[in-house]
């Protein structure tokens, strides 16, 4: 494996990027910490940055061999940890939104296969292969909705960008979602992520890049993904540009607050297999 290029930014100067990347001799993965939709703090660090950092370390560990459903156990394991060694457990079972979540699309290898634990993405062989949400399209669509009434009716784009009126009224959607993250049930809106929860591997994407001599894996901080890092970034400003609040040509839960560079962090990793 040999990176070609690598781009990892936060969406805001003033907090640490919740995203992350790592390139072993036999993995290669882009971790997306998720958003905290709870108040629970370990130290100085959110919910979605030490989850990240920890299923980071543990990519460094996993044997080389290992398949996508051994891979599941251990990161879900290093998670699960945490809650114990804190006597949190109980507490995050019951609180889905205080766990320590992320997405992750990591690259094997020796098996030549990429695994899509969430919401993040990748390119193969000029296709972009994406694992979004369902219970987000919905609530993106509720905000665009409410945004959209609100520019028609005398509130800037600008003022919304410093008081996001839209994302408001999902916000408790948003931490109630977190009851459908790894749920055991067949519900239409459930979704996969790492939390230190069982992780039901007929859910996790498994790409084939048997014949690809290059693959990109990035967050969902990218809205379209391209095989170079230029034409991706030029895609993303030219979107913020048309759309900064992110509810009309490319609706989203968030947009980009005064202040931020984008609607959320993002990580693009281009390497040769």
């Amino acid at each position: 494996m040999e990176v070609i290029e690598v781009c990892c930014i936060g969406k805001s100067r003033q907090r640490l990027c919740e995203d992350g990347w790592i390139v072993t001799d036999s993995y290669a993965a882009v971790i997306d910490g998720s958003t905290a939709k709870g108040t629970l703090r370990l130290g100085d660090k959110t919910t979605g940055r030490l989850a990240m950092e920890t299923v980071k370390d543990a990519i460094i560990g996993l044997p080389e061999e290992a398949g996508m459903e051994e891979a599941a156990v251990r990161l879900t394991r290093v998670i699960a940890e945490i809650y114990e060694t804190n006597g949190i457990k109980e507490k995050v079972k019951s609180e889905p939104e205080n766990r320590l979540t992320c997405s992750a699309v990591i690259w094997s290898n020796c098996r030549r296969e990429i695994w899509m634990f969430g919401d993040c993405q990748c390119r193969v062989k000029d296709r972009t292969f994406t694992n979004p949400k369902k219970v987000d399209d919905v609530l993106a669509g509720i905000r665009s909705d409410v945004l959209r009434y609100l520019t028609n009716h005398g509130h800037s784009v600008e003022e919304l960008q410093t008081k996001d009126m839209g994302r408001e009224m999902i916000f408790d959607a948003l931490r109630d979602q977190c009851a459908f993250q790894n749920a055991e049930s067949d519900n239409p809106y459930r979704y996969t992520v790492l939390d230190g929860f069982h992780v039901d591997t007929q859910t996790v994407p498994v790409i084939s890049a048997e014949k690809a001599t290059e693959i990109v894996l990035a967050t969902d901080g990218y809205p379209v993904l391209y095989n170079t890092l230029a034409e991706t970034e030029a895609c993303l400003r030219e979107t913020l540009k048309n759309d900064p609040l992110c509810f009309d040509c490319y609706p989203a839960t968030k947009g980009v607050m005064r202040g931020n560079e984008s609607f959320d962090d993002r990580t693009y990793l281009r390497l040769a297999i």
